[in-house]
């Protein structure tokens, strides 16, 4: 792939609507435009991690995978970011639960998980500790659950995601720290 240093924020507007009618080409030339952009974000996924089993380059080209054989309503670039950080977050849950079932038995080794890591995605963690309490934080507020993906998952600062969920950035701060104090009681009481 050819993978350009910076393409103008215009240019990258007239991508995600070419993809959002359903143009194909465009969807590629728009993976094309942010795999950099991508790249860093899925580094943020895999740094740290023990098992040192998916690169950030198998990781990225997964996620390509995954999204081109569907059809994305996107409304802007941050958008696409959103999308790409969910499908990310299932690709790397997936191959852990995969994983854990080759093991003997079948069986999940105990593994610990630091609820700061919330503040610093760089650390090691557990993700199927963490899918676990994404889904219940999911069940029991949706928006929160959206502000940790798009901030821990997609590496949106506060005002990206404000502009996204039409809230303010007061709001998403507060929602942030709500949720990583529901997120750090369901991952101690399961510990």
């Amino acid at each position: 792939m050819n993978h350009p240093a910076a393409v103008p924020a215009e240019d990258t507007l007239a991508l995600v609507q070419r993809c959002a009618a359903g143009d194909k080409a465009a969807y590629n030339q728009l993976f094309e435009t942010i795999y950099q952009d991508l790249r860093r974000r899925a580094h943020l996924q895999v740094a740290g991690r023990r098992d040192g089993t998916m690169s950030t380059t198998l990781l990225v080209h997964e996620t390509y995978l995954k999204l081109a054989g569907t059809r994305l309503s996107l409304n802007d670039r941050t958008h696409f970011f959103a999308i790409a950080a969910r499908a990310m977050r299932h690709i790397l849950i997936n191959a852990a639960r995969d994983r854990a079932a080759q093991k003997r038995g079948g069986g999940q080794q105990q593994a610990t998980f630091d609820p700061d890591a919330l503040a610093a995605p760089e650390l090691s963690h557990d993700l199927l500790g963490l899918d676990a309490a994404m889904q219940a934080l999911e069940a029991s507020d949706a928006r929160l659950a959206q502000v940790v993906e798009l901030h821990f998952f997609a590496g949106l600062d506060f005002a990206s995601i404000a502009e996204l969920l039409d809230l303010s950035e007061r709001t998403v701060a507060r929602d942030w720290r709500a949720a990583r104090a529901m997120l750090r009681m369901h991952l101690e009481d399961s510990a």
